[in-house]
């Protein structure tokens, strides 16, 4: 089944920005560490303030908010608040 993990945080520009070469580490250490399908982080079209970290699983597995993901947005959180969901496709 393949599910989607979603965590994003609201923040300012200049933070965002600034904990992006931290965060990309981090992302690439979900990739390389995990069964992840796909990792990748994605801005928001509008507001600079707002950043998103996508997981794409894909496995037997129920969805779940993962260790990683609870992790990352653990961190996410000393820049502002998070919300962290978990999306199955529609059929």
């Amino acid at each position: 089944m393949k599910w989607v993990e979603l965590i994003r945080v609201r923040s300012s520009a200049d933070a965002i920005k600034e904990a992006i070469p931290t965060l990309k580490e981090k992302i690439s250490e979900i990739g390389q560490s995990t069964n992840a399908e796909e990792t990748f982080m994605a801005h928001h079209a509008l507001y600079d303030g707002d950043l998103s970290v996508v997981v794409i699983w894909n496995n037997d597995s129920h969805p779940f908010k993962s260790r990683e993901g609870l992790l990352l947005a653990e961190q996410l959180q000393l820049l502002g608040p998070v919300d962290h969901a978990v999306w199955i496709p529609v059929k």
